[in-house]
């Protein structure tokens, strides 16, 4: 089982390329990546191909007719996935409208979430963290 915790540091060149992280990559074991964009934000998400080919959601059959909602979750979660393979040095190429989407800039953040991890841009990684632990510091209590 995969476990990817921490954020680290990272760089994307100008060809769209940039190194998983060696902590991350050695919990890859040369598996291929799945990445798309976020629909929770201006970020990537980074999924194994193990688990992404592990999930259960159900497969439509060429005489099934989605809902418009299952049409929706299938676009935005499944049509827009890009498989890339590290290389020998753990270098991936992000493709540019997945550089668009997550606004990414020469520095990046890779983030850990356990099953998966996250891309961000380092700017946005930052407030996103400020935000976070902003609000899950105890209140104060009223005397």
């Amino acid at each position: 089982m995969v476990e990817f915790v921490g954020s680290l540091d990272g760089t994307l060149d100008k060809k769209g390329r940039c190194s998983v992280p060696a902590t991350f990559r050695s919990q890859l074991n040369n598996q291929p990546l799945y990445l798309r964009p976020s629909v929770r934000g201006t970020f990537l998400e980074a999924w194994p191909s193990m688990d992404f080919a592990a999930t259960d959601a159900p497969r439509l059959g060429p005489l099934d007719i989605p809902s418009e909602e299952e049409d929706d979750r299938l676009y935005a979660l499944i049509a827009v996935v890009v498989p890339v393979q590290p290389d020998a040095e753990g270098r991936i190429i992000v493709p540019p409208h997945l550089i668009r989407h997550a606004e990414l800039g020469n520095e990046l953040y890779f983030v850990g979430r356990r099953s998966f991890f996250e891309i961000w841009s380092r700017q946005a990684f930052e407030a996103r963290l400020a935000r976070a632990l902003a609000a899950t510091r105890p209140m104060p209590r009223a005397s």
